[in-house]
């Protein structure tokens, strides 16, 4: 199976991946014509034999047109977006169907049993999204999916295995720690920072075309200094270091989680934080790119 389906981008269902076998209830059809065309037999009944036949018959179509409803379609995951412990992981599938033939009762899933059924239009593609619960920070990576079908009659299943090469990063599960990890501290020298504002004076600079009359510093141009403009600043946050010293007494995973729950707050509060762990340091920062550095790290902390 790993052979014939190997771990790609894209996979294309044809003949050589895709395989087939009665359901139970084709099982059972079976073992009722079996029993038909014995009895048929030992009692030389035409009409047994014509329905025998036509049972047959209908076996012969239902493995073939099964077959037909997944073969050449085309399959692509996108890449799925990170959540936290506890959350629900949606790996979408992008099925295309290049044919004119219309494909019913298409399913995904990750295992024959529990699948989530679909349909697919002539030549078009249809978005699918997936559930999977994460269970455990880190890399999430199924062994494998299997695309499934049943159509028309039910007794034949056709599927196919394929392996995805896109992963999910599982963040970990914030958990508010009993004590601060980080001083609030408010000024600039105790680690708030600052930024171009309208509040505290800071300097003074020549004046710009464009430049606000009201911070135009008009005893210095009574004296014959020249045109000066007044520079402002604001404290505009708080700086953070998150380190793992701070939460090194718990064990390993909920310090992990504390540290977590920190990153999100300091997020939140649009403070200026950093992230220091035993091998690995995010320098001070703020932003969506940002938070993804200091969640990957704590998500991928061995």
């Amino acid at each position: 199976m790993d052979k014939r389906s190997p771990e790609q981008q894209e996979v294309n269902l044809r003949q050589r991946n895709i395989y087939i076998l009665p359901t139970r209830y084709g099982w059972l059809m079976l073992m009722i014509l079996i029993l038909i065309l014995v009895a048929s037999t030992n009692y030389q009944n035409n009409m047994g034999f014509m329905a025998g036949f036509v049972l047959l018959a209908i076996g012969m179509l239902s493995v073939f047109y099964t077959y037909r409803n997944i073969r050449g379609l085309r399959i692509r995951i996108i890449k799925p977006q990170s959540v936290h412990v506890g959350q629900d992981c949606s790996f979408v599938f992008d099925f295309y169907n290049p044919s004119p033939s219309y494909r019913s009762s298409i399913g995904v899933g990750l295992s024959k049993k529990k699948v989530q059924y679909f349909d697919v239009g002539t030549q078009s593609r249809n978005l699918v999204p997936l559930k999977i619960k994460a269970y455990r920070r880190g890399i999430l990576k199924p062994d494998r999916f299997v695309c499934t079908s049943i159509f028309p009659f039910g007794i034949f299943q056709a599927w196919s295995w394929f392996k995805p090469t896109q992963v999910a990063l599982i963040y970990p599960k914030p958990i508010e720690c009993p004590h601060e990890l980080a001083p609030q501290s408010q000024g600039q020298e105790e680690g708030a920072f600052a930024q171009m504002g309208s509040e505290d004076f800071h300097s003074l600079r020549d004046y710009q075309s464009g430049d606000p009359i009201k911070q135009v510093m008009w005893k210095a141009y009574a004296r014959e200094r020249g045109l000066l403009t007044k520079e402002f600043e604001e404290l505009v946050g708080e700086q953070h270091l998150l380190t793992w010293e701070s939460v090194s007494q718990y064990d390993k995973e909920l310090a992990i989680s504390y540290l977590t729950d920190a990153v999100l707050k300091a997020e939140q509060t649009g403070s200026l934080y950093g992230l220091e762990l035993p091998h690995v340091q995010v320098e001070k920062g703020q932003g969506p790119e940002h938070l993804h550095r200091c969640l990957s790290a704590l998500a991928l902390m061995e």
